[in-house]
């Protein structure tokens, strides 16, 4: 495959992980079960599908303890990532919860610069706009203690996908990318079986239009999206996958419009705008750096 055809086929791959990531939120909302059910059954359900060709094509290797435990570590994030953004769109609206979600780039710088890595100034003005397009768009939520307990919740959901995106990425120095996938997957799987269990939450008796929506988060939102993301970093540039990554909140919010009615107000609008500017602007910032 050559230069162009390896990036076109990166590109086309973008785009529809894209999609698929865009329509998690509408699948969550036609869903009849607790979020930990949804998140549970999203995970495990993509994890058998990576962990049977990760055993039959990916070749042995001994990369040692760190980047298994990197890898394990990142599992327990996206668990946790997947608890918290799921349960806020019980709270808030499709457009916000996209949205706040979609900040984890501007949380990730925060966590390198903790790192020691200081970012540049218009990674800081990023920061700060985001902040701004945060605050416009939970403005109205102030006096509704339920709509603010979803915007935090799909705050946390941004942090702790930042969080998981370093250590996948220390994780795939030395893992292949089914290796990688398949443990941080069955990782994620197992730690929110485990909060489903204690929490007494109930994961089964579902009705058969739920049972397709749980199917629709593990192929489409999680084996084509999430997936399509981590595959298209082997071709082109990482900047140029977190700028798509912006496109989320766009498409999720038009797929609400025209299949829950949820119109997107003017704050959210406003504030999203603001969000998804700084993100950009982050981006650019760190890829100029």
């Amino acid at each position: 495959m050559n230069g162009f055809s390896s990036r076109a086929t990166a590109a086309l791959v973008l785009s529809l992980a894209l999609v698929g990531v865009s329509f998690g939120s509408i699948f969550v909302r036609l869903a009849d079960a607790e979020p930990l059910a949804i998140a549970v059954w999203r995970m495990t359900l993509a994890a058998v599908l990576v962990t049977l060709p990760a055993c039959l094509v990916a070749a042995p290797r001994h990369p040692g303890l760190r980047p298994l435990c990197a890898a394990v570590s990142a599992g327990g994030l996206l668990a946790l990532h997947f608890a918290t953004w799921i349960s806020s769109l019980q709270f808030t609206t499709v457009a916000n919860s996209v949205l706040l979600v979609n900040t984890a780039p501007v949380f990730l710088v925060a966590l390198l610069w903790l790192a020691g890595k200081r970012p540049a100034g218009g990674t800081l003005a990023g920061v700060g706009l985001a902040a701004l397009g945060a605050l416009i768009l939970g403005w109205p939520s102030l006096d509704d203690a339920g709509t603010l307990l979803g915007n935090l919740l799909a705050l946390a959901g941004a942090v702790s996908m930042a969080g998981y995106l370093l250590l996948a990425r220390e994780a795939q120095r030395s893992l292949g990318y089914l290796t990688f996938v398949s443990l941080a997957w069955c990782s994620a799987a197992v730690v929110l079986w485990v909060a489903v269990l204690v929490g007494k939450i109930q994961w089964s008796g579902f009705d058969g239009q739920t049972w397709w929506m749980f199917a629709g988060l593990a192929v489409v939102s999680q084996v084509i999206g999430h997936g399509g993301y981590n595959w298209s970093l082997r071709v082109l540039p990482p900047a140029v996958v977190a700028i798509a990554l912006t496109g989320e909140p766009v498409v999720a919010s038009l797929f609400a419009w025209l299949l829950l009615q949820e119109v997107p107000g003017a704050a959210t609008l406003a504030g999203g705008a603001l969000v998804i500017a700084a993100i950009l602007l982050v981006v650019r910032s760190e890829r100029d750096a």
